[in-house]
């Protein structure tokens, strides 16, 4: 993608990397089912524009100090704020500034090689110091957050799911400065996607989501197998344990049975014995009678 000033995206960020981006931002705010289109691209340029003009704004009230720098620093960019309404949204967004957090890189492109460029560009002896650095970061941070937002809210309202430059220019009318938002209106009327380009970033893009595809799908064989395996062991267990379980009940079973065998076996010993004896009582007694008879 290229820009009529010679501005390319892809010098900050890669287009697929960027998509990739704006679409994981997307899902992880509830929106998996929107299309960036060519949105993505728009956005960069944007944010960019507005760096650009911050950078060069506050460049008219840096002074020379005696090591002969021209430092960018955050009383700097305080006096901007207040001295102007064309910043009135980053004023908006300091209100929740932390400088305890570091913002870069959550920004979709890489801010920090902007801001370096930007230095270069106005000369050596321009430095933008760490808190301004990192404050600039936080108003870029917002700023494409709340373009996102209220563009994916437009979107939801005319009942589509597809983000474009129309929607984006809406968007940075609304939240923007007139001056600076005519500004991104022209430039955003100005890119230019050659079919080469796009077909790039489509094959690269397609490439990498096919990768992903087949990584999601190889994730998706290996928890089966391992579900598929957990399950065996589960059932091989469950069985296992059903046999042992009917085991023992058998072997209870079979001891109870064993038990009232043996029991009954004495029972009928005892039986037999009290008839032996009773028998052999009688016995003798007959025996007892006869010799007594004899005897008479």
């Amino acid at each position: 993608m290229e820009i009529n000033n010679k501005l390319k995206i892809n010098e900050y960020v890669s287009i697929a990397q960027l998509k990739r981006k704006l679409k994981a931002y997307l899902v992880e705010q509830g929106n998996s089912d929107f299309k960036p289109s060519i949105f993505a691209q728009g956005l960069v340029v944007c944010l960019v524009m507005v760096l650009e003009e911050l950078v060069a704004d506050c460049l008219k009230n840096v002074n020379k100090e005696k090591s002969g720098l021209y430092t960018l620093n955050q009383l700097i960019l305080s006096n901007l704020f207040n001295s102007s309404d064309k910043y009135d949204f980053a004023s908006k967004y300091m209100k929740k500034y932390s400088s305890v957090l570091r913002y870069h890189d959550s920004v979709f492109f890489n801010i920090n090689k902007v801001i370096n460029n930007l230095e270069d560009k106005h000369g050596s002896k321009l430095m933008i110091d760490s808190d301004a650095k990192n404050i600039i970061c936080y108003i870029i941070l917002s700023l494409q957050y709340d373009i996102v937002g209220l563009s994916v809210n437009m979107v939801k309202y005319a009942n589509r799911k597809t983000l474009n430059i129309n929607v984006l220019e809406i968007v940075c009318l609304y939240i923007i400065s007139n001056d600076l938002s005519n500004k991104i209106k022209l430039k955003l009327d100005s890119i230019n996607i050659s079919n080469n380009d796009e077909a790039d970033d489509d094959i690269e893009g397609d490439v990498e989501e096919e990768v992903e595809e087949v990584e999601k799908a190889e994730a998706e064989v290996e928890v089966k197998q391992e579900v598929k395996q957990e399950v065996k062991q589960e059932v091989k267990q469950e069985v296992k344990q059903e046999v042992k379980q009917e085991v023992e009940v058998k072997k209870s079973k079979d001891k109870k049975n064993n038990d009232a065998k043996l029991e009954n076996l004495n029972s009928t010993k005892v039986i037999k014995e009290e008839e032996k004896e009773d028998n052999e009582v009688k016995e003798s007694k007959e025996k007892s009678k006869k010799n007594k008879s004899k005897s008479k």
